[in-house]
């Protein structure tokens, strides 16, 4: 009969220890770094749908007045289908009168980017989260939320009385 020695047996089992210990590790690094960049790609997200925003509102801005009824503006999101493989939301947040575009990975609220809409101090600038808002383009339905790559998201302005509505929809047709 073949006597083991204690010593081998501690041996072994260190250096399993070890090895799970590696492979904790190693997928700790991993996942901290897939999550940078993921943050990454969320702050573009939301600096690209901020800026189309401000762009949108400049022209509502500039053209207000020349129209003799209230004209809706929109703009087609091109957004990714997905954020590094994972599912993501775009919202429009006002926090304490300062205006957002929040882009999180569904079911992961520590995974966010928020860009400020800039817009001038003197602006009157409502974001509109009802989906029972109506706008004066039948085709545009108000959304609190949008998925990422959802083809027909996109962002609207409408001027209204001198006050900027501004939100997130879906475009029919």
């Amino acid at each position: 009969m073949v006597q083991v020695s204690i010593q081998h047996i501690i041996g072994t089992i260190a250096l399993i220890g070890l090895t799970v210990s590696l492979a904790l590790a190693y997928q700790i690094v991993v996942e901290y770094v897939k999550d940078n960049v993921v943050r990454t790609q969320l702050s573009q997200t939301a600096e690209y749908v901020s800026m189309s925003i401000s762009n949108m509102m400049s022209l509502m801005d500039f053209t207000y007045g020349i129209f003799k009824e209230y004209v809706t503006v929109s703009k087609k999101l091109n957004l990714p289908a997905d954020l590094s493989g994972r599912a993501y939301i775009v919202r429009l947040a006002n926090e304490t009168g300062n205006l957002y575009v929040l882009v999180e990975i569904s079911g992961r609220s520590d995974l966010y980017a928020k860009s400020p809409i800039p817009v001038s101090p003197t602006s009157n600038v409502q974001i509109i989260t009802d989906e029972n808002f109506t706008l004066n383009d039948p085709s545009i339905k108000p959304k609190k939320y949008v998925y990422g790559g959802n083809p027909n998201a996109v962002v609207w302005c409408e001027c209204r009385d001198n006050v900027f509505y501004i939100g997130l929809g879906l475009k029919e047709g």
